[in-house]
């Protein structure tokens, strides 16, 4: 006997198709329904699936240390529900939400070794002193920190230090891991090996992670979805190439692409690609976003390194097909090791930054040279001019 409610299974009839079983839906462990965390931020949707990782990124650090802190119970809400694992959190306190957070705001007790710092949120809550300690016994193992147990906080690195409240936070088994900014006080080489690690303590404990970054490029390695704020409004919610490539508004096209805008008037639309004629000078195709419409002014966003130059004063050819190229003189060229940043300036006044691979018989142009500058319209977007932009 199999199936639903029991009943026998029976063959299908010759011809037919057995009809296919719905798939399970995967239920958030953390949803977040019209948060407010300030009293000018706007409500906050998001959700994180089991075992996913979720970065938020923005202008305002202290924004977004906030919200964490309200997720976390440590700060009050002004609205919203906190929803973990189909229960409602929002009114619970800290201990019983089943998430746990790593924040400048809660150091390590300088007065205990690593050991006993790790096993603190399980003494705190009357667990015995042996189960404590083989607890945080097995959190220095799985943290790579088998050797220096008996240290104090005041003994180590900051990558070490990290990895302590990391291991503090994990001894007690949370659901959702809250991330302040850990990584930008790491340097460099830290800073790379941390996202490595937090990726495989995600799989390895099946454990979701919301992880607040302050720098673009910490957004960036975690290779996961990106919530991008501005202030404490959530502007988009993508991966990397949707932010990159489709962003939802200006906002997010430069604070997270550090997009060229460029000024121009929509001359026509067709196949979701305008037409623009820019202020300084050159008609160019780009994607076009909601609520833009023929002869209204717009800002077209391009990426520095979508944009492909051409020295010298000869023509491109695309006035046949009704485009111009961007003209102007290069300004500016920089070699920065992965790339070369170059700036021109357009006759009136226009600063575009534009970046290109090095090639090792690449010559950089000397200042002065005059360029052209174009785009694929896939690599640029156009957005309506609103009050106040320029």
């Amino acid at each position: 006997m199999s199936g639903l409610s029991g009943a026998p299974r029976m063959a299908p009839k010759q011809g037919s198709t057995r009809p296919s079983r719905p798939k399970a839906v995967v239920q958030p462990v953390l949803d977040i329904i019209g948060l407010r965390a300030a009293i000018d931020a706007p409500p906050v949707d998001l959700s994180l699936l089991p075992g996913a990782t979720l970065t938020l990124f923005g202008n305002q650090p202290t924004a977004l240390s906030r919200l964490l802190d309200v997720l976390a119970g440590f700060l009050p809400h002004l609205g919203g529900t906190i929803m973990v694992n189909g229960e409602d959190v929002t009114s619970r306190p800290p201990p019983e939400r089943r998430m746990r957070i790593v924040s400048p705001r809660d150091p390590l007790f300088p007065h205990l070794d690593l050991r006993d710092n790790i096993a603190f949120s399980l003494r705190a809550s009357r667990k015995g002193r042996q189960e404590a300690r083989a607890a945080a016994g097995r959190m220095i193992s799985l943290l790579g920190l088998d050797g220096i147990a008996d240290r104090r906080p005041t003994e180590l690195d900051a990558e070490q230090s990290l990895r302590v409240k990391l291991a503090r936070a994990l001894i007690a088994s949370p659901d959702v891991l809250l991330l302040d900014d850990p990584l930008h006080t790491l340097n460099p080489h830290a800073a790379r090996r941390i996202p490595i690690l937090l990726s495989t303590l995600s799989r390895a404990l099946n454990l979701s992670i919301i992880h607040a970054v302050s720098r673009r490029e910490d957004a960036l390695r975690s290779g996961r979805a990106i919530a991008v704020f501005h202030n404490n409004a959530l502007l988009q919610c993508a991966d990397a190439a949707r932010l990159y490539d489709r962003p939802a508004c200006v906002e997010v096209a430069t604070l997270f692409g550090e997009t060229n805008t460029l000024t121009g008037q929509v001359l026509d639309i067709g196949d979701d690609v305008a037409r623009v004629h820019l202020a300084c000078g050159g008609i160019v195709d780009a994607m076009i976003s909601e609520d833009l419409s023929e002869g209204q002014e717009c800002l077209v966003c391009v990426r520095p390194d979508r944009i492909s130059p051409f020295f010298g004063p000869q023509s491109l050819g695309m006035d046949d097909d009704g485009d111009t190229p961007v003209r102007g003189v290069l300004t500016d060229s920089t070699h920065l090791g992965d790339h070369i940043r170059m700036r021109v300036r357009c006759a009136e006044g226009t600063e575009i930054e534009l970046r290109r691979p090095p090639l090792q018989a690449q010559k950089i142009p000397t200042s002065g040279t005059p360029v052209q500058l174009a785009w694929p319209a896939a690599h640029a977007t156009a957005f309506p001019l609103g009050a106040g932009m320029y």
